[in-house]
């Protein structure tokens, strides 16, 4: 990995000089902004609805008004059911889609983008790296749905299983973003945790698994201020899944017929997954870890522009 320093004051105010001309920037983070008010909206008076949606939305969360993917994905498989809905859900979004949900409307992804924004030296992560830390976010959701497997079986059996989260939301229990969404969120109501002087001695009251949530979200954190969406990247199953979904997606990023690959260095930079320039191609972006935020189009607008597959 090859470290890029920069002065923080001069990111920043690159950042707010190019914001104008950054118009799906713009209007990405109002999607992004909609749809955080409308996937939290219980508190607005909105209803739950029990419709998966491919957005990662931890178990717990206090106000969500659907289900996250991957949350609904564990809970059928700990029923003793196969997910034919989520899977379905999945396959079709990602088919048309691809991970443009990653981008425009999960909450997740925009508290990575928030993270990112910070004025601090970023780290490039080379393309073989950035390709194989995907393996992390494919354990998870093999081993938990394993392990939930095996809990729906007993059940289905007649077995005695216990409510604990562990066998419903396997992955969630150890979900890093999940003390960020919900569990800091209860803790504070009930007073467990309180954030004064007192906050490291209060994470006595909560229990481990709790306190591991809480150690691993302060490492995903600071590895995301350095790594632009490094929890998008390589840990998020739901971002997985709808990469794994996504490879031939109809809608795509397409560089134009006319442009020089090479001279794409402007938008390779400007993306926050590290996708390298090799994927950029005239019939579509080939790298299943493009979010179609458009960072590369504001970039080199001349270029590249959303389009069709072919």
């Amino acid at each position: 990995m090859a470290t890029q320093v920069e002065s923080p004051i001069f990111v920043l105010t690159s950042w707010f000089k190019g914001l104008g001309q950054k118009r799906i920037r713009i209007v990405r983070l109002i999607s992004q902004l909609t749809f955080l008010f409308v996937l939290n909206g219980t508190f607005l008076g909105l209803s739950r609805i029990p419709a998966p949606l491919p957005v990662h939305l931890p178990v717990g969360s206090p106000f969500v008004t659907a289900w996250g993917g991957f949350q609904a994905m564990q809970y059928v498989v700990s029923r003793g059911q196969f997910p034919f809905l989520v899977l379905g859900m999945f396959f079709l979004t990602g088919a048309i889609f691809g991970r443009m949900f990653c981008g425009w409307a999960c909450p997740v992804g925009f508290w990575q983008d928030l993270l990112s924004w910070l004025p601090i030296s970023k780290t490039k992560v080379g393309r073989t790296d950035n390709r194989g830390f995907i393996f992390i976010a494919w354990f998870g959701i093999i081993v938990s749905l394993l392990v939930l497997a095996i809990s729906g079986l007993d059940r289905i059996s007649g077995n005695a299983i216990t409510s604990d989260a562990r066998n419903q939301m396997f992955f969630d229990f150890f979900d890093p973003v999940g003390f960020l969404f919900g569990t800091l969120y209860y803790a504070l109501t009930w007073e467990n945790i309180t954030l004064d002087y007192n906050f490291i001695a209060s994470l006595d009251k909560v229990d481990m698994g709790v306190r591991l949530k809480f150690i691993l979200l302060i490492a995903v954190t600071l590895m995301s201020m350095k790594v632009p969406r490094a929890y998008c990247r390589w840990i998020c199953p739901t971002g997985a899944i709808l990469g794994a979904c996504s490879r031939y997606s109809i809608l795509t990023v397409k560089v134009d017929k006319d442009a020089v690959v090479e001279n794409l260095t402007s938008s390779a930079n400007a993306c926050p997954m590290g996708i390298s320039i090799s994927e950029f191609t005239t019939e579509g972006i080939k790298d299943t870890l493009c979010t179609l935020c458009g960072n590369c189009i504001d970039a080199n607008p001349d270029a590249l522009s959303f389009g069709i597959r072919e």
